[in-house]
């Protein structure tokens, strides 16, 4: 974050940038504290030339036993042990941002973590550092990112080098892009290569035993970029001026002038406005090249870094099936749009007739229907499975007004069809509503002769029944 991420902290707290000797009194203090939790603590190694600071960041990984309970929060638990006054961590983001008090004169015990430091300096006693601390899933990922962000800007430096070859290294791994998926879509455009920084160092030509030692000049550093195998510049054009040679990116190398200027992407034109490193690169570094003649000649190509890529890595097969399948998926839109819909004329038919003059083309050329009893030339696909454009195109010029009266035809019957379902739908609704409605009268009329009875008989007519029968039994039992 840079040592802004509490710049809007309500109320405001101080963060101002670190002397060197400052942040390594911070650097030491936290790393300390945070070896109590995790077994793996360090520190991405610094770009040259730094002597201010804007915060500490800190990777960890692979928390010690017990370090944390099932219903602590991480962040509350760390937030305490750096004695930190506030923090800041959005969801889903594996940083968590803390400001620690300003390391005081007296940094006594911090070596094993304990006392962290409460200022004994009263000018800094409202000062913090900022400690982002970022958390690390695996070992792994915990090398990976000592490596990517390993010299500040030297990956950015880099990346522009090895660009123009097809190659990308982002904060997950080593990749090559396809061209033809690239122009459409980067993300599906890279393959996977190797996430192993000794493979990756290698197959660039970076000395190893160099890149894990931080760079005592930026200079140094510069001149170790451009041992990458495929770094060289390009010579400034004649009609440019000598004052003119900026070193830009460009696809044919780094290229001078103003020209190449405006074919930065907006990425690296951002970081020649925010990153002093790059920005010296750019506007030092590859200006003098021009000036020595250094760098001049490239010996390799992006089809030969390509071909080398399948060799070291393996990954012809997924690099070819994914640019054949991606060109196969845009080659059938274009059968479809540029070789069937665009040859049948505007002024042909209405959009009815179009569009059932499309659909016979359509099942006829690429879904394998019949047309007059046979599968046209038109129809036959390659090996790879593309079609002929031109044999297409011909046949929808020579065939769109039949393939209309076909269509039109099989629109009118299924229309028959369906109104014939319709009224046989209706009339069945309505035999079955007849019927229902007979079944209801001659239920209601048997109800409406008996339950009269059933409901006066034992509250009306039983009563008098047995009356007159008791009466009847007592004249036959006692007679006078």
């Amino acid at each position: 974050m840079g040592g802004h991420a509490f710049s809007s902290h309500v109320p405001p707290i101080e963060t101002p940038r670190m002397t060197q000797e400052v942040y390594d009194n911070a650097l030491k203090q936290n790393q300390a504290v945070l070896r109590k939790f995790y077994s793996k603590v360090e520190s991405a190694i610094e770009g040259p030339g730094k002597t201010t600071y804007g915060d500490v960041d800190i990777l960890v990984a692979l928390p010690l036993e017990g370090a944390f309970s099932s219903k602590d929060q991480v962040g509350d638990v760390l937030k305490k042990a750096l004695n930190a006054k506030a923090l800041l961590q959005d969801k889903g983001n594996p940083t968590i941002n803390f400001v620690v008090p300003w390391p005081g004169d007296n940094i006594a015990g911090a070596k094993g973590g304990e006392n962290l430091a409460e200022s004994t300096d009263t000018s800094s006693a409202s000062w913090y550092v900022q400690v982002d601390v970022h958390i690390c899933k695996s070992e792994h990922e915990f090398d990976w990112e000592l490596f990517h962000s390993a010299h500040g800007d030297l990956w950015n430096i880099i990346g522009t080098t090895i660009r123009r070859f097809g190659l990308t290294i982002n904060n997950h791994a080593f990749f090559i892009r396809i061209p033809e998926i690239e122009l459409a879509d980067r993300k599906k455009s890279m393959v996977f290569l190797t996430d192993n920084p000794a493979e990756i160092l290698d197959f660039l030509g970076l000395d190893q035993e160099k890149w894990w030692k931080r760079f005592s000049t930026q200079q140094e550093m510069f001149e170790y970029a451009a041992t990458c195998r495929m770094f060289w510049v390009r010579g400034v054009a004649e009609n440019e001026a000598d004052g003119d040679a900026t070193g830009v990116i460009a696809e044919r190398g780094q290229e001078g002038g103003a020209e190449g200027k405006k074919k930065l992407k907006h990425n690296d034109r951002q970081r020649l406005v925010k990153r002093p490193i790059f920005r010296a690169w750019v506007d030092e570094f590859i200006p003098m090249c021009h000036e020595e003649g250094k760098y001049s000649d490239t010996k390799i190509t992006r089809e030969q870094i390509r071909d080398e890529v399948f060799e070291r890595f393996g990954v012809k097969d997924e690099y070819e099936t994914r640019r054949h399948d991606w060109n196969l998926a845009r080659h059938l839109v274009e059968v479809m749009n540029d070789g069937i819909k665009a040859n049948i004329p505007l002024d042909g038919g209405d959009n009815q007739m179009r569009s059932a003059a499309t659909k016979v083309l359509k099942g006829v050329i690429m879904e394998g229907e019949l047309y007059e009893g046979a599968i046209p030339e038109a129809a036959i696909k390659d090996e790879d499975g593309f079609y002929n454009i031109r044999l297409v195109k011909l046949f929808v010029v020579e065939n769109w007004r039949n393939a209309m009266k076909i269509g039109m035809a099989r629109q009118q019957a299924k229309a028959r069809e369906a109104m014939k379902a319709k009224a046989e739908k209706k009339a069945r609704a309505e035999r079955d509503s007849s019927f229902a409605s007979k079944k209801d009268q001659s239920t209601n009329g048997v109800g409406q002769d008996l339950m009269p009875r059933q409901r006066l008989w034992p509250r009306v007519l039983r009563p008098r029944v047995l009356m007159a029968m008791r009466r009847k039994t007592g004249d036959h039992d006692h007679p006078q």
